[in-house]
């Protein structure tokens, strides 16, 4: 009976403690999320400075590529007339003569994408340090679900290179029936 009677009295005062800590409970929620209304909009500021800051190296590369594409196409249609009129023994000698042109377009490809990606670190490396560093100053501040903005964060820069992915896959694969 003694057992019953301090469960109850235990039961009791888990009830109280909880009825008594909501309010601090709410007033920390509420102030967490402002805390963290403020690190969203610098993160958000943060990323926008670096779109802005690889915006040029990205213009740039796209404005290479297309005048680099726009060369051969205008190399390649003079062959490609030929290739109308050929016979097939022609046709095969013209593919010899087209491989060095499209591994030509390939490997400068390459060098232009290996270009941007170097041109593009220092920003990439930057954003890191930057996120770091607010990550860092979360977890002196006592903030508990650190890491779950840390996984957040990285979410953003995967989301952020799928984005980027996709363009250089593109002008990979406009190159290729060249």
């Amino acid at each position: 009976l003694k057992l019953a009677e301090n469960l109850d009295t235990l039961s009791a005062a888990a009830t109280k403690l909880r009825e008594d800590m909501a309010p601090y409970y709410k007033e920390m929620k509420e102030m967490w999320q402002k805390d963290t209304e403020a690190l969203r909009q610098e993160l958000s500021k943060d990323l926008e400075e670096v779109k802005e800051k690889i915006r040029p190296f990205l213009d740039q590369f796209s404005q290479k590529w297309t005048e680099e594409v726009e060369q051969y196409r205008q190399r390649l249609a003079p062959v490609a007339e030929e290739l109308k009129e050929l016979t097939k023994q022609k046709v095969e000698l013209m593919q010899e003569k087209l491989t060095p042109v499209a591994e030509e377009a390939r490997d400068r490809l390459r060098g232009h994408v290996e270009e941007l990606r170097k041109n593009l670190a220092p920003f990439s490396d930057e954003l890191r340090q930057k996120l770091s560093q607010k990550l860092e100053e979360i977890r002196e501040k006592g903030i508990p679900q650190a890491a779950e903005y840390q996984a957040k964060v990285v979410e953003q820069l995967s989301n952020l290179r799928e984005k980027v992915s996709p363009l250089v896959q593109d002008f990979k694969e406009r190159l290729t029936p060249y």
